[in-house]
């Protein structure tokens, strides 16, 4: 027995290119090239409507406008002027997108602060194990980075570290290897600490 359903097949976009047929056979209901001419008309002044609302994507907002204007006409809803229903209905959705706007922007900013806040947490921690890891070193170690590391502009931190290698009796190349061993252990240090947390 031969299925029913067969007799009856649909285009798979007729349901999209209805509200879209009966905006035109609205515009003019006579004459579809006329017709066309209108939908380009009013697509052109929604699309303007748009860019000046500053909207992500005029064309498309426009074009939507349109399709929910032929909905509005396939319910049989009274339009008297389709350029003022239209511009209402464009209003609405610039409306939306702002809203939408709106919302990706809180969300975003809530995204950020939430980052920073986790940045800062890590931080404070990093600075705590830090301080922990270099408050175990011996005392002369501690005083060596201290001193290492107090001078900020290059050419003076270069003669203060000559001067430093002098009082240690120790070459400069010798000192670099002493602090950069004590800085590796600053960091094994605090990463081992980092794995209980």
């Amino acid at each position: 027995m031969p299925d029913d359903r067969s007799n009856h097949v649909e285009h798979p976009t007729a349901e999209l290119e209805q509200p879209f047929t009966r905006l035109l056979e609205f515009l003019s209901p006579e004459d579809s090239e006329e017709a066309g001419q209108l939908y380009l008309i009013l697509h052109k002044k929604l699309t303007g409507f748009f860019k000046f609302k500053g909207t992500f994507d005029p064309d498309a907002d426009a074009h939507e406008t349109l399709e929910r204007a032929g909905k509005r006409i396939m319910e049989g809803v009274d339009i008297p002027d389709i350029t003022k229903y239209c511009l209402g209905i464009a209003r609405y959705i610039a409306m939306e997108d702002r809203r939408k706007v709106g919302r990706e922007t809180t969300s975003l900013l809530e995204f950020a602060r939430r980052q920073h806040d986790n940045d800062a947490d890590q931080l404070e921690l990093i600075t705590s194990l830090m301080k922990r890891c270099f408050d175990e070193l011996a005392e002369d170690d501690r005083d060596l980075l201290n001193s290492y590391c107090r001078v900020s502009e290059a050419r003076a931190r270069a003669e203060h570290r000559r001067q430093l290698a002098e009082r240690l009796r120790a070459s400069l190349s010798g000192l670099r290897v002493r602090v950069a061993r004590l800085r590796q252990g600053l960091d094994d240090c605090v990463k081992a600490l980092i794995k209980n947390y």
